[in-house]
Order: C-alpha cells, then sequence, then structure tokens
C-alpha cells in the first residue's frame, strides 16, 4: 500500500499516547495539587518581595521546595510527556530527512534500512505527498495544499488548545497577573513558530506532529471536564456538575426508602 507508512506513523501516536495516559492522568493529578498549593505559594513570594540579597531568594526558594515536597507536589511534571516524546519525534525527523540521500546511495545504510528499503519508505505517500517531502521540495501546487493544510490544522489545534487552557482553566484571582498576560501571548507564538517550522519539516513528522496535536486537543477537553484548576470557569463547571450529580443520587436516594417503606405499610 504506497500510504502504508503515513498510517504507520499516525498509529505510532496513537500506541504512544495509550501507552502514556497512566503518566497523563498522575501529570493531571500533579497539576492540580501545584494549582491548590499557588495561593500559598504567593504567600511566600510576597514575604520575600522586598529583600533582594541572595540569602532572601535562597530562603524563599526553599520554602516552597518544602511545601510542595510536604503536598507532594512536582512543578516539572507538566514537561513529563513532552520530554518522552522528544526522543521519538528527533528519530523520526532524522530518519526521514536520511530518506533521499540512502536511497540515491549517497549516504550509508540508516540502521537496518538498506538502498531498496529506503527507496520503498521513500516512495510512501499519502493524500498525494511522499513522507519524506517538505513543502519546498515538492512541485505540485496540490501537494502544497495538502502540507498547507496539514500546517493549518497543526496551527488551529495548538492555537484552541492553549486559549481553552488560558481563559477555561485559569483561576480567575489569576487573570490579572503578568504571568496571564504572557500566557496569553504563547497562544500565538507557538502557532507562528509552527507556521515557520512546519514548511521545513517531512511531511512524515507533518503527520506525526498533526495527529499528537490533535491527541493533545482531546486531551485538553478532558482536562478540563475532570481535571480542572480550582477556581477557574472549568472549575466552577465542575463543581455544579458535581453538585446536580450529589443532589440527583439523594432524590433517587430518598425516592427508593419511600418506595421500600410503602410496600413495607401495604404489608
Amino acid at each position: 500500500m504506497p500510504h502504508s507508512l503515513g498510517i504507520a506513523i499516525m498509529c505510532l501516536v496513537l500506541i504512544i499516547r495509550i501507552c502514556l495516559l497512566p503518566l497523563f492522568f498522575s501529570q493531571m493529578r500533579a497539576t492540580q495539587r501545584m494549582q491548590v498549593l499557588q495561593p500559598q505559594i504567593q504567600r511566600i513570594q510576597r514575604k520575600y518581595a522586598a529583600r533582594k540579597d541572595p540569602r532572601s531568594k535562597e530562603a524563599m526558594q526553599r520554602e516552597i521546595m518544602a511545601l510542595q515536597q510536604r503536598h507532594n507536589a512536582n512543578p516539572l511534571g507538566s514537561c513529563l510527556l513532552s520530554l518522552i516524546q522528544a526522543p521519538i519525534l528527533c528519530s523520526l525527523f532524522y530518519t526521514l530527512q536520511s530518506l533521499p540521500a540512502s536511497a540515491a546511495g549517497n549516504a550509508e545504510p540508516l540502521s537496518g534500512i538498506d538502498r531498496v528499503m529506503a527507496g520503498d519508505i521513500e516512495s510512501s505517500s499519502i493524500f498525494g505527498v511522499r513522507i519524506a517531502d517538505s513543502f519546498g521540495t515538492v512541485v505540485s501546487p496540490q501537494s502544497h495544499v495538502v502540507i498547507g493544510v496539514a500546517v493549518a490544522l497543526m496551527c488551529l489545534m495548538l492555537f484552541a488548545m492553549q486559549w481553552l487552557l488560558i481563559h477555561r482553566n485559569t483561576p480567575k484571582d489569576a487573570m490579572d497577573s503578568p504571568q496571564f498576560r504572557t500566557q496569553k501571548l504563547t497562544a500565538f507564538v507557538f502557532p507562528a513558530i509552527y507556521v515557520v517550522s512546519g514548511g521545513t519539516l517531512p511531511f512524515g513528522v507533518l503527520l506525526y506532529w498533526l495527529t499528537n496535536n490533535l491527541w493533545n486537543f482531546g486531551q485538553t477537553l478532558c482536562q478540563l471536564r475532570w481535571f480542572p484548576a480550582p477556581g477557574s470557569e472549568a472549575g466552577e463547571r465542575k463543581a455544579e456538575r458535581d453538585h446536580e450529580r450529589e443532589n440527583r443520587r439523594r432524590a433517587a436516594f430518598r425516592i427508593a426508602v419511600f418506595g421500600r417503606r410503602a410496600r413495607g405499610g401495604r404489608a
């Protein structure tokens, strides 16, 4: 199948992300713990705000670290998913970049990929674009459109994900802080980086990245529903849902108790 390798790359993302689901849930719980600690961390920072000497800064960091250790909160927990995937993405990029030279016999075989296999992999295509091609190497307008759509979808997914996290998952008392204004800028900066870098990447890497962004967008929706930040808009919605669920449970319990009493009275 000429498009089998492109589908395999997309399936690779799904397999990796499914394997990382336990880490994702652990990361969400760690993130929630960090969000709960933010008011206490801010109080510590205000305590040392007027002290600029190195010893005071070290004391502030010790207090914050001790607070995080007491509550088992890891500030680097949100980076683990990206760090684990980074070697895979870099390996895929290097492999796809090396395919044309390997297929032409101008480079040494890459691991177990000899010249014939490199040619077969390079000729694999999806949506009419070979997976080793980039925006600058294709010649047909159709291929340019396909790569452009892939880059646009990547940017759209990233922007939507960041917009939801910033506007729906940020505590309302933190929306006036300088950090929040910086986060709002990142919602536009990172998609712009995608536009610049997307034109230079092999289409196979774009497929990996696009599938990964689609998965991340789905995880973001799950995070907003089940793991929202306390005090955020998503957190208030979850509290309302939990309150309604508890009311329905109590109503069902009262109906069941009343029904048993009524049956017992008739007996």
